[in-house]
């Protein structure tokens, strides 16, 4: 009944938000089926899925999109769940600095971009400093940290504007933990990593599952970073996206709305096996 409640009082703000993603979606496979384009239909309906599932540009570009997305996430998650572990465990006349680490969230992800271009470029501050301070000779002899066809540059762009959100959600799980229970468990003879293993890890792994979901879906489909600092091969799938459609022939335009089609349904199909995954193995931990 409580649960009823509260869906009853955010459903003026439910209703609005559903229908407008509704019809986003709706809109999207009808055209990525060559329907609602008003000066070109497809005789076949699902031309545009063909043409893209023997592409091979386009699974490189979805490989691409897959490792950042995996890797950032991964990375934000672990780093973010020792770093908010570590706030956790300051003395509380320190604790209240380390509120620094929310700076980033302020920034959209669109700034953090130029930042990144404006300090790592061959022309920015820390090649200009190099230079000044004679460790090279020329600015193209700076290391080539972004456009490298790695994505690492992404993958740290986006670790550093996903971490703080990770440390947010595990923090404030963290700050709900009874911690005499790890009183009693260091009482009893367990050592500090098996009291994080055994006890707090379990409490906080709903926040840090339901982050990495989040982080990982948002980054599968981001566009500003990509835009910004993306590399254009293979390129991350949303630039792909842009460019066929504002870019290309207007009889094309269904391969792009076929690619968010199935970005959709991938997304949603791992965001199933990704928690009947975590838990299956939530269960298994019980029972040991």
């Amino acid at each position: 009944m409580r649960a009823c409640g509260v869906i009853l009082r955010l459903l003026p703000l439910l209703v609005p938000v559903a229908l407008v993603f509704g019809c986003g979606v709706a809109v999207t496979l009808l055209q990525s089926v060559g329907l609602l384009m008003f000066s070109y239909r497809y005789d076949d309906l699902w031309f545009a899925y063909r043409e893209l599932l023997v592409d091979p540009w386009f699974y490189r570009s979805a490989g691409y999109s897959l490792a950042v997305a995996l890797a950032s996430s991964t990375i934000s998650c672990l780093l973010g769940t020792m770093l908010a572990y570590g706030l956790w465990k300051m003395p509380e006349k320190l604790r209240r600095y380390g509120l620094i680490y929310k700076i980033p969230l302020i920034l959209p992800h669109i700034v953090v971009g130029f930042l990144a271009t404006l300090v790592l470029a061959k022309t920015g501050v820390l090649a200009t400093v190099a230079y000044r301070l004679g460790l090279i000779g020329s600015h193209q002899e700076f290391p080539q940290l972004l456009y490298a066809g790695t994505g690492s540059d992404l993958i740290a762009a986006y670790v550093y504007k996903e971490t703080p959100f990770v440390i947010l959600m595990v923090y404030a799980m963290l700050a709900r933990f009874d911690q005499r229970q790890a009183a009693v468990a260091r009482m009893l003879g367990a050592g500090r990593a098996r009291v994080f293993l055994t006890l707090i890890l379990p409490f906080v792994l709903p926040a840090i599952n339901t982050t990495f979901l989040i982080l990982f879906v948002f980054t599968l489909g981001g566009f500003d970073l990509p835009f910004v600092i993306g590399d254009s091969s293979p390129g991350m799938i949303s630039l792909r996206v842009y460019e066929v459609f504002f870019h290309r022939d207007l009889a094309e335009r269904p391969m792009a709305m076929a690619m968010l089609s199935l970005l959709l349904v991938f997304s949603l199909g791992f965001i199933v096996l990704y928690l009947r995954l975590s838990a299956r193995l939530a269960r298994e931990v019980r029972k040991v």
